[in-house]
């Protein structure tokens, strides 16, 4: 009997949230001038944050079938060296398509925004909730600092940019890197 006490307490501390993985949003900004989006990530608890962190304002509606193309570069930071992974990148494709089969950064955008549906989206501002994923699986994307770099295009023209820099944390009280 104390063997299967000891035993479901030591199940339910691997279930506590320091023992959790992390994944943190470091920072979100458009790269270009005249982007057809706005980012705005509240620092830490802001008295205008409330329930949010931020917003991602489009000013411009995202229609299937109008010609939206995604390009996303993904690059990795360990302690001392980046590395562009040609594995996590997407090619130019469609980004109604691409958001509804993409397995690995679609599953991410829909835990953060309050999209409910991505094909089309609406004009107007979008609210950001969460600016941490927490899970008791370990992350498909390795430890450590991403950035990733999405292009978005219209009909051969730029329609906007966006950088995010992501850290994979092995638990919710660590904090070995510093993403900049």
């Amino acid at each position: 009997m104390m063997f299967l006490v000891l035993f479901l307490i030591f199940v339910t501390s691997l279930d506590s949230i320091e023992s959790r993985y992390a994944l943190v949003i470091k920072e979100a900004f458009t790269c270009m001038q005249n982007a057809k989006i706005n980012i705005v990530m509240y620092k830490n608890s802001s008295s205008l944050a409330k329930n949010n962190i931020g917003y991602v304002e489009l000013l411009e509606a995202i229609e299937p079938n109008n010609n939206f193309q995604v390009k996303i570069e993904a690059h990795h930071r360990g302690i001392s060296d980046s590395a562009k992974i040609p594995s996590l990148n997407v090619q130019r494709t469609d980004l109604c398509n691409f958001i509804s089969i993409d397995l690995l950064f679609a599953p991410l955008v829909r835990r953060i925004f309050d999209l409910e549906k991505f094909c089309p989206i609406a004009k107007g501002k979008h609210i950001v909730y969460k600016d941490k994923l927490v899970s008791k699986y370990r992350p498909y994307i390795p430890l450590g600092c991403w950035m990733l770099i999405s292009r978005i295009t219209r009909k051969e023209s730029m329609f906007t940019c966006l950088n995010l820099t992501l850290q994979s944390l092995p638990s919710m009280k660590s904090e070995p890197y510093q993403c900049t």
